[in-house]
């Protein structure tokens, strides 16, 4: 049976079927950027607040500040950003003397909720860190 010319040159609707296969892809695309977008944003409110943690270490003389000192004023700081989340905060040698190391780690888990729900077992969740070593002065 042979078709007629007007059927086989009608390409009515064909634009909206490739849309619509084309679409998913497209909305993957733009949730990954915009959730990553996200998580390199709250990593580096991370790498800020573990340089703000280690530089106030790094200002003070023995004695004056402690570990836990360094390390509410790096929550109170990232409280104060907006950070979506409950960072783990490691400090060490604030007690030490000049010329001595301070460091200061910030660690935390990030949720990457459109990512997560289409690649369940690879992009639920993204571990972010941060680690600041200063001269103590």
């Amino acid at each position: 049976m042979k078709l007629p010319r007007k059927l086989l040159k009608n390409t009515t609707g064909s634009v909206a079927v490739e849309f619509a296969l084309f679409l998913p892809l497209l909305l993957v695309l733009i949730f990954g950027v915009v959730e990553l977008g996200s998580a390199w944003y709250s990593k580096q409110m991370l790498v800020n607040a573990s340089r703000e943690g280690a530089r106030l270490g790094a200002l003070f003389n023995a004695g004056d500040l402690t570990d836990s000192d360094v390390q509410n004023h790096v929550l109170v700081l990232l409280s104060d950003a907006g950070f979506p989340g409950s960072p783990t905060v490691t400090v060490s040698g604030v007690a030490n003397s000049a010329g001595s190391p301070v460091s200061v780690q910030v660690e935390s888990s990030y949720d990457l909720p459109v990512l997560g729900a289409l690649v369940p077992a690879a992009l639920s969740t993204v571990n972010l860190s941060a680690t600041t070593v200063m001269r103590h002065e």
